[in-house]
């Protein structure tokens, strides 16, 4: 058949068209057509197929014609495409037919192109791109449609590289675009389109070889596309044309696409044809749109193409330019528009980066505007969380430069909300979650938060490996590295940096030199590396983080941005010094004080610039000239008072730069101690959690201490003031979270009846500060501090809420005298205050050391007393001297200057004082000093032979006791009695024998009592569950009863004294000092503590707080609290409690203003009877008012 339709063609020049013509020869074609369709790669058939219907053409009639034209080019294209075969060594096509056939041609190709993209095909691409170079070598030089084809070569050599990755691939797509764009009018919009292209392209190749050529060929590239016209008799000629062709092209996919599905289903093609025309139809109504907003994507092409030149490490003239770029494009698009809020999106991001480099207010007020405005802007949902996301991050990194905890919540909200927003698996997933554990590090960093530190973690290991771009899984490891090492300082447990270290090792390994993210790798692993050596003390890591340094400062000097530089300087000199403390180098240290030096003046984040100051400090003290000592003050004292600095640095450079210059200038110590004191409550926001408020405040036990003693010690002050002053320091520095939680409980009595809507917002307010924690609680303290505001404006109320003035502090004192002891390194002192004012008594015969000795020696014996295998008559005698000790260097001092250093006459009453040891003297019983053993008379020399002792950890909460004391309660008296005898899960050795015999005598004394009991103890087996004395139980109580009395176990916790507790039916859920935290009894009278160590401040970081369940219930309410010290004997313990109700039982019923008195009487009943057993004694004391 083939050999037949040839003849007739080769009889043509003889015979005419008669041949071809015939309706035999129709029939002969359309049977081989038929054959042909079965093996497309038939190409001998076809091209005899094309000339017969090429042949036919001329005289058949029009409508015949054109059908025959369009058969013979379906038959050309296959031949075209192929090229020379074996059967076909020399393809010849018709002159006449050729335009046709390279537009078919290119139609077929972009099938292929498109298939081969979707299916990931290489092989496919390579011969999509072998056919567009056959287009483009048959296109001849001047023809229109010679550019479209070069672009889609280069387009299709760019998806074949992306596969294959072969370099020569993408040389070819960039000659392709090159040549597209050069025969081109210089004034055809479609120009630009192939200048973009050509942008991709050599981005592509700049980010395989990091030639610098190549990334500034890119940036020309954009900005000479966006330098085209948008409009010109040839662009408008050309776009026309070009969307009629489109359209045309649109319509044939959609008829491919009918005639694919054809039959029992559609396949894949259909589908591709499809895609193709929705394609071209969106490429048509582009070439139809808006010029200013072709040209706004232009120039944010160019822009972007800026941005990613400055993110690889160009200065600040490229960012500049791009954010330039970037406000023209926006100037091309209409309010309302997806494309400009895209375009905010793009600019705020570009604004951020100049803003961390130049730290220029306005940028920071742009970028926030105006990622604000994108959100309102678009439409869709999924861009709106890449914009909250963005904003969270611009939010977050401007926020850590100013140490600004509220910014930091804003962004952590932001962030969640956007990692929420976004589908699963988005691209944008990864950095947003990336960013969120960022902020939620910084957040832990600035207020101690241990929950937001572990959540760090958590997303941390999420993101991590997310990203197979091994640069940037090293950052994410890195700093997933620093997440884990900041909660392993809280839980100390190891922070497992080997895997991150490797990762950084592998990612600097594959990083060329020369990269502009080089020195990023090299800092991260530095400081893996310093990290792994303070854990484990590996040597190798110390040399290999000094030299990883030193590779760091050398990449990033190459190229400086600020704060890159001032980072990697900061990193290498810790890493100098930390070898100096080793190995004592000198040179080392001064090669470490050159980068502190040169790291301070570039290191634009509040945090890490005064972590370089008071590193600085330090070394230049341990070089220790006379010079370096000044400078060392000079920059403590500057970063003390810098108010950008977070708290926690400024309290610290304070500490240290006061301990320089105690000796050498006290008034200057003095002031920087005393506004370090003041700083303190912003050390322990309300939002925190109860253990982060005391891990953060145990890093500054004793500051107020020290503060009081240098203002006590700076002579250019007359002594009234600084006694005062030394006073109020210790009132601001000690006991900071009762405090703060007294600043919630103030009295509301006169508020109310002048202004009730403010005291119930007041109070709404307290109760969800005491319940909440977290940004929440944040939001509320922000609220209640603008309250606080509010009232503090209103007549007669300006000190409301606020510490306690000094005036205010004496005049604590008409209700008996108060005796401050101040213990410290630099000097020990009793505050004494009485109406008159406040005196300073040096207790010269005392100091720190001295006092820690006599606390440890202390409870060693108080060990000993119930130690079996010590001698018990011993540790009595070890207690009674220390006691005597106590006496002689800090109690009689105090007592003789109020002139109590004499027993008063027979028949007159005791005088009362109030205690407030603070810091390591709260641990002694000061109540108990004295000589025991000695005759009777008037001049016994002991504190409860002259005195009646009550305590409180600051003037503030006596104040607060008294004034609940005063204030008549609105319930009868009702006693709450709770008694445990054996407590589930300690053996039976520890049972409380006389429980049953205290709980009954307290019953019979006490009003209405509400027993708590376990079974059997009173009211048989079959007691119900809400009978139990369970904490719940407790809780549920507590507030309808005025006196309250426990008799049970009870412990102190030298971990966490927030977990002291009373222990009682439920052992998992204690009543702990916690669980009284946020409770506030209005009608709380008496709370007596019949239990072990109910008083006892344990531990040594957090004295000066005064956490003990004495305090808890202080706090709860109660004015007045019988505590003990240590732990209680089981019959002593009935008898102080049968003596003290008596004591303070009168007609009306129990009197609790009488329980200093009372438990007085009674201790010292029992000393009478045991004066040289002070353990069985010594510890009850009484707490309030």
């Amino acid at each position: 058949m083939l050999d037949a339709l040839w003849a007739r063609l080769l009889a043509i020049p003889e015979e005419g068209f008669d041949q071809v013509m015939a309706d035999e020869a129709l029939a002969e074609a359309e049977r081989l057509t038929a054959l042909v369709k079965a093996d497309r790669d038939d190409v001998k058939a076809r091209y005899c197929l094309g000339w017969i219907h090429l042949s036919r053409f001329p005289g058949l009639p029009e409508e015949e014609g054109r059908i025959a034209l369009a058969e013979a080019v379906s038959m050309f294209v296959p031949c075209f495409l192929k090229g020379a075969t074996p059967d076909l060594p020399a393809v010849s096509l018709p002159e006449s037919v050729m335009p046709r056939v390279l537009i078919s041609a290119a139609l077929h190709t972009a099938v292929l192109a498109q298939e081969s993209k979707e299916a990931a095909d290489p092989d496919g691409l390579s011969t999509a791109a072998n056919q567009w170079k056959l287009i483009v070598d048959a296109t001849p030089p001047d023809d229109h449609d010679l550019p479209s084809y070069l672009h889609h070569l280069g387009t299709t050599l760019t998806g074949l590289y992306r596969l294959n990755e072969d370099p020569d691939t993408l040389d070819a797509a960039i000659e392709a675009f090159e040549r597209a764009s050069a025969v081109m009018a210089a004034d055809d919009p479609q120009r630009a389109v192939a200048l973009g292209s050509l942008r991709d392209a050599l981005r592509l190749r700049y980010e395989r070889t990091k030639a610098a050529a190549d990334l500034d060929a890119s940036v020309e590239a954009a900005r000479r596309a966006a330098e085209v016209p948008l409009s010109s008799d040839t662009g408008d000629r050309n776009r026309a044309r070009l969307a009629d062709q489109l359209r045309g092209l649109a319509d044939m996919f959609q008829k491919n696409a009918e005639g694919e599905g054809e039959g029992e289903g559609e396949d894949d093609t259909s589908e591709v044809y499809r895609e193709l025309g929705r394609q071209f139809r969106q490429k048509a109504a582009d070439l139809g749109s808006d010029d200013d907003l072709r040209g706004a994507r232009r120039w944010e092409s160019y822009a972007s193409a800026l941005e990613y030149r400055f993110d690889l490490g160009s200065d600040l003239e490229s960012l500049d330019a791009a954010i330039s770029a970037y406000e023209r494009a926006l100037e091309g698009t209409a309010t309302g528009e997806d494309e400009r809020a895209e375009l905010m999106n793009s600019l705020a991001v570009a604004l951020t980066k100049r803003f961390l480099q130049t730290s220029v207010p306005a940028d920071q007020a742009r970028y926030t505007e105006l990622i604000r405005q994108s959100l309102a802007t678009t439409t869709d949902a999924v861009d709106a969380a890449r914009y909250r996301g963005n904003l969270a991050v611009a939010l977050l990194v401007t926020s850590a430069q100013r140490s600004d905890l509220e910014g930091v919540d804003t962004a952590v909200d932001m962030a969640r909300r956007a990692l929420a927003d976004l589908p699963p698996g988005h691209p944008a997933e990864a950095d947003v979650r990336s960013g969120l554990s960022l902020g939620l590090r910084f957040r832990s960093q600035l207020i101690q938060s241990l929950a937001d530190a572990q959540e760090a973690v958590e997303l941390g290991q999420a993101s991590a490996t997310a990203s197979e771009d091994l640069p940037q899984q090293a950052q994410r490891v890195a700093n997933l590295a620093f997440s884990q090492t900041l909660l392993a300082q809280r839980t100390l447990q190891p922070a497992g940096l080997d895997p991150a270290i490797s990762v950084g090792r592998a990612a600097v390994a594959a990083c060329p030199e020369g990269d502009p993210t080089r020195f990023l790798l090299l800092g991260h692993l530095a400081q893996l590396l310093m990290m792994r050596y303070r854990a484990e003390g590996r040597p190798a890591d110390l040399e290999d983080a000094i030299g990883t340094g030193r590779l760091a400062l050398a990449a990033v000097s190459a190229s400086p941005r600020h704060g890159e530089l001032g980072s990697a300087l900061l990193n290498l000199g810790i890493a100098l010094q930390t070898r100096f403390e080793q190995e004592s180098d000198p040179a080392d240290l001064d090669q470490a004080i050159e980068c502190f030096r040169k790291g301070r003046s570039s290191l634009p984040i509040p945090a890490l610039k005064v972590a370089c100051m008071a590193l600085l400090a330090s070394a230049l003290e341990t070089r220790g000239t006379r010079a370096d000592r000044a400078s060392a003050v000079r920059l403590l004292t500057a970063a003390a008072e810098g108010e950008e600095f977070p708290p926690t640095a400024r309290i610290m450079a304070a500490r240290e730069g006061a301990r320089l210059q105690a000796a050498s200038s006290r008034p200057a110590a003095s002031d920087l101690l005393g506004e370090a004191v003041l700083l303190l409550p912003r050390v322990v926001p309300r939002r925190l959690e109860r253990d982060d408020q005391q891990y953060a405040i145990s890093q500054f036990d004793g500051l107020a201490a020290d503060a009081a003693a240098l203002t006590l010690a700076d002579r250019t002050l007359p002594p009234g003031k600084r006694a005062v002053r030394a006073l109020r320091l210790l009132e601001a520095g000690r006991a900071v979270l009762l405090s703060q939680a007294l600043e919630t409980r103030t009295d509301l009595t006169e508020l109310g009846s002048e202004h009730r809507e403010l005291a119930d917002r007041y109070v709404a307010l307290c109760t969800e500060l005491e319940r909440g924690s977290g940004a929440a609680a944040d939001r509320t303290a922000r609220a209640f501090a603008e309250l606080q505001e509010q009232i503090r404006a209103l007549p007669g109320f300006a000190s409301f809420g606020l510490p306690t003035r000094g005036e205010d502090l004496v005049a604590q004192a008409r209700g008996g005298p108060l005796v401050v002891f101040n213990v410290s390194r630099y000097r020990c002192d009793a505050l004494v205050v009485t109406p008159k004012g406040v005196r300073t008594v040096r207790l010269r015969g005392l100091t720190y050391d001295a006092v820690t000795r006599m606390v440890d020696v202390f409870q060693q014996a108080l060990r000993d007393c119930t130690d079996e295998d010590s001698d018990p008559r011993t540790a009595q005698s070890v207690l009674a001297r220390i006691l005597r000790h106590l006496h002689h260097r800090a109690t009689y001092p105090a007592l003789a200057a109020l002139g109590h250093d004499r027993v008063p006459r027979k028949g007159l009453p005791l005088p009362r004082v109030w205690w407030a040891p603070g810091g390591r003297l709260g641990q002694l019983p000061i109540h108990a000093a004295g000589y025991h053993g000695l005759t009777p008379g008037r001049y016994r020399w002991a504190v409860m032979d002259r005195v009646i002792s009550s305590y409180t950890p600051t003037i503030g909460a006596l104040q607060h006791a008294r004034q609940r004391a005063a204030r008549a309660p609105s319930l009868p008296d009702r006693a709450l009695v709770v008694a445990l005898a054996t407590t589930p899960g300690l053996p039976g050795t520890a049972r409380l024998a006389a429980v049953a015999k205290e709980a009954a005598l307290v019953r019979g004394l006490l009003p209405d009592p509400v027993l708590l009991c376990e079974p059997g103890l009173f009211t048989g087996p079959s007691a119900g569950a809400a009978d139990l004395p369970t904490t719940t139980n407790v809780l549920e109580k507590l507030p309808g009863c005025t006196i309250s009395h426990f008799v049970c176990h009870g412990t102190s916790d030298p971990a966490n004294p927030s977990r002291s507790r009373l222990i009682l039916q439920d052992p998992d859920t204690p009543l702990t000092v916690s669980a009284l935290a946020p409770v506030d009894i209005g009608n709380a009278r008496l709370a007596y503590l019949s239990a072990c160590s109910t008083a006892a401040t344990a531990g040594t970081d957090l004295l000066d707080e005064s956490i003990h369940l004495t305090s808890a219930f202080q706090l709860a309410g109660f004015p007045h609290v019988i505590g003990n010290l240590w732990e209680a004997s089981d019959g002593v313990a009935q008898r102080i409690a049968e003596r003290f109700y008596a004591g303070i039982t009168t007609r009306d019923g129990p009197d609790p203003g009488r329980s200093a008195a009372s438990l007085h009487n009674a201790v010292q009943e029992i000393r009478s009877d045991n004066p040289d057993h002070p353990f069985l004694w010594a510890g009850y004391l009484h707490a309030g008012a």
